[in-house]
């Protein structure tokens, strides 16, 4: 069964020999559902859910990059079908349970397997709970925050550069992130995850989320994003037109988080 610690030690071993950049940490966010962000707000938390890769409760985030897709496949016709971005405080990722150079989900379902071995666990791609390691990665792997916002692979470091032949892990990671293989997965590939084992508050973590426009706008403003604004959150709106596919409302909504960060400088 996967574990979210332990592992073989080589990966992180690669990680802790690159250079600190000395960076800030970024945000931490969650991207969900309109349904389900409206009983976030109204619980006042993230629930921690039973995991099937873990087979415990798990609150899923991601380091800096609104990188998970909602599923469905049809055209999104209502609010509660779009997605919504949470944006929390960096130094939340100090109260992790673990951390992880990708999207742990995508490995368990075999999306990696045409680069990673059979034989390398999850857990061997595991972080801990080192605050430090995420910007050793970006910086050595993407050479820079904002090309790791962008999701930009054209960028990535040539594995042959920065791993020897004997990292194993460390190269399968840089190949499998710079592959074009026909079963690649989104760009959650190039996220690093960030897991919490239980229930994550809102109050003083909640920095700000990104919501269709007809939820807040001059005239109409949805009660409970209200509530969120008055305790300081900020609200960024994007344009929602009914019957575009998912991926629409997706990009429109990294384009908020991306002018939210270089409103706040982090790129």
């Amino acid at each position: 069964m996967p574990r979210l610690s332990g592992g073989r030690p080589s990966f992180r071993e690669w990680v802790d020999r690159q250079a600190d950049p000395g960076w800030p940490l970024l945000p931490l966010t969650h991207i969900t559902k309109g349904i389900s962000a409206e009983d976030i707000i109204r619980a006042g938390h993230v629930v921690a859910e039973e995991c099937a890769v873990f087979q415990q409760p798990i609150a899923y985030f991601f380091y800096g990059r609104p990188a998970y897709r909602i599923s469905g496949d049809g055209a999104v016709k209502v609010e509660a079908a779009c997605p919504y971005c949470f944006i929390f405080d960096p130094t939340m990722i100090q109260s992790a349970r673990a951390i992880f150079a990708f999207d742990t989900g995508a490995f368990a379902n075999r999306l990696y397997k045409h680069i990673v071995m059979d034989e390398m666990a999850v857990e061997d791609f595991s972080l801990d709970v080192d605050s430090k390691r995420p910007n050793k990665i970006i910086s050595t792997v993407f050479s820079s925050i904002e090309n790791y916002i962008d999701g930009d692979t054209s960028q990535v470091a040539a594995a042959e550069d920065v791993a020897a032949a004997w990292e194993f892990h460390a190269r399968a990671y840089l190949h499998l992130i710079a592959s074009p293989g026909r079963n690649e997965p989104d760009d959650r590939i190039c996220s690093i995850e960030v897991v919490f084992a239980s229930d994550v508050p809102l109050p003083g973590r909640l920095k700000a989320i990104v919501v269709p426009h007809t939820l807040w706008d001059v005239s109409n403003k949805a009660p409970w994003l209200d509530t969120l604004h008055e305790s300081g959150v900020e609200i960024l709106p994007y344009l929602f037109v009914p019957g575009r596919h998912p991926e629409h409302y997706h990009a429109l909504l990294e384009v908020s988080v991306r002018d939210l960060y270089k409103k706040w400088r982090i790129i």
